[in-house]
């Protein structure tokens, strides 16, 4: 059986030009996407939703040869992504602030992204959202230095949990219908406890990324 594999792209939005060329770029997206950004009424909303358009329907031409006119995006029963026509063709996508990203490949994906910021309540957040072990990780010093000797701040342990989380109940395919204290995370060990799955992070220029898929599934990173 050959080895599976999930391919995330990273790409940090070029709001000026999504600005000035906002007519002709927002006319070559998929047509749901184009009826999703004309409905929205805050013009960065627009534009963030625009970029992540576009991002997934090059992946998709590329991918399954598939032209922006004729793709056609459906939704599991809780709003789960998928091609249809190709349910071999797994992917995820996530947007955060600058950054846009998007997962695919042929093995199930949950992605998620959050801009590292300090925000006075989200350890009150923690406390009642997290497990008592993700809460004291995020808490204690013991856990400042991850296992690579790399040094991290209470908000980056936040963070890493937030997007776990996420990006596991994405891969799930539940959303909110499944309560985030309902299951344990562990992020130096890059897991989800009791479950066979491999969910790392990545910090990078004040951004968390978390990737959820099946064990032994290869992860390629491309930074666009």
């Amino acid at each position: 059986m050959s080895a599976k594999n999930i391919n995330v792209v990273i790409k940090k939005i070029n709001w000026q030009k999504l600005e000035e060329e906002f007519q002709s770029l927002n006319s070559k997206l998929y047509p749901a996407r184009k009826l999703g950004v004309e409905k929205l009424k805050n013009q960065r909303a627009k534009l963030a939703s625009m970029a992540t358009g576009l991002l997934l329907q090059d992946i998709v031409k590329n991918e399954l040869g598939i032209k922006p006119e004729n793709l056609v995006i459906g939704k599991g029963e809780y709003g789960k992504p998928y091609v249809e026509g190709h349910p071999e063709f797994n992917f995820n996508i996530s947007h955060s602030g600058n950054m846009v990203v998007v997962a695919y490949g042929d093995s199930p994906v949950g992605i998620d992204v959050e801009g590292i910021r300090y925000r006075e309540n989200d350890l009150k957040v923690a406390k009642r959202c997290f497990m008592p072990e993700e809460y004291a990780f995020i808490t204690s010093e013991e856990f400042d230095v991850d296992l690579e000797g790399i040094s991290h701040s209470v908000e980056e342990k936040f963070f890493m949990v937030w997007t776990m989380k996420e990006a596991y109940l994405k891969y799930k395919g539940t959303g909110i219908s499944v309560s985030m204290k309902s299951f344990q995370v562990n992020p130096y060990e890059g897991v989800v406890v009791g479950e066979k799955l491999s969910c790392q992070t990545l910090i990078i220029d004040e951004y968390v990324y978390a990737v959820c898929v099946d064990e032994n599934v290869e992860i390629n990173m491309n930074f666009q």
